[in-house]
């Protein structure tokens, strides 16, 4: 990869010739792998090929592109993003960054030896660690039984196997839940452990969120409950107010229903 002068890349069935300029390498915080950055540049002295290099290139975003050197061998998978352009005696030219993309499919995420194989999962770069989402099916016992494990210990050895077999010392919390058919659907949050203080805001105003919204929905439920309770004449205004008064004395849903939400896929 070193000695590659140039890179063919096909974009929508189209190669694109970029000539590199520089090469240097970015160790990935998600596989640890030491990643290929390319500098170069794309010219186009036709009007139709700058108009559509114009209009491609912007729009390719994550996209991952398939290369091959100027040998014609296969260099593998790339993510491009733009830098400059410039126009000089109708020369056009792309200044661009090549970066190569890895392959981030999990196959299981184990928690200190417990598999769980999540049908929706990302990662994404905090500082110099990684925070990962993950949603999962199970039963509400599985649920109850992850926040009764997270809650008795502060980190796990987590491995992701797919992306990295390393272990990863992490915070972990059980977030969001919603009803699925005969089961539910819920979310997890890992946190490398040493970038706890950095991203506890955002978990705790998740948190919050949820809070809030669960309080609105239960004190509207029992505002409603309690009066068509009174209207059918099963329970008198006395028997509301001592229920009120119990209430302040000891308020209490359960931890677990304020991370109940309508439906976890929305998030």
């Amino acid at each position: 990869m070193a000695q590659t002068r140039e890179i063919s890349l096909d974009i929508d069935g189209r190669p694109v010739t970029v000539s590199i300029r520089r090469e240097t390498r970015e160790r990935s915080l998600h596989t640890e792998r030491d990643l290929v950055e390319l500098h170069g540049t794309v010219t186009a002295v036709d009007d139709a090929t700058h108009e559509w290099l114009s209009e491609c290139l912007p729009d390719l975003g994550d996209r991952v592109l398939s290369g091959r050197d100027s040998a014609g061998e296969w260099s593998g998978r790339w993510l491009i993003s733009w830098n400059s352009y410039s126009v000089n005696a109708g020369t056009h030219t792309y200044s661009l960054i090549v970066r190569e993309a890895e392959d981030l499919s999990l196959e299981v995420l184990l928690l200190d030896g417990l598999e769980l194989y999540p049908y929706e999962y990302r990662e994404e770069v905090v500082g110099d660690g990684l925070t990962l989402w993950a949603k999962l099916v199970g039963t509400e016992d599985d649920v109850l039984r992850l926040r009764r494990l997270v809650s008795d210990r502060s980190v796990f050895p987590v491995v992701r196997r797919g992306i990295s077999d390393t272990p990863r010392e992490m915070r972990v919390g059980v977030a969001e839940w919603s009803h699925f058919e005969d089961r539910v659907k819920y979310r997890m949050a890992l946190v490398d452990a040493h970038l706890h203080n950095s991203v506890a805001g955002e978990i705790v105003e998740m948190e919050e969120e949820n809070n809030r919204s669960a309080l609105a929905f239960y004190a509207n439920f029992v505002e409603q409950l309690t009066g068509l309770l009174i209207e059918k004449g099963l329970l008198g205004e006395e028997e509301v107010a001592e229920l009120r008064e119990t209430a302040r004395a000891e308020p209490g849903v359960a931890r677990h229903e304020f991370w109940r939400v309508p439906d976890v896929d929305v998030l």
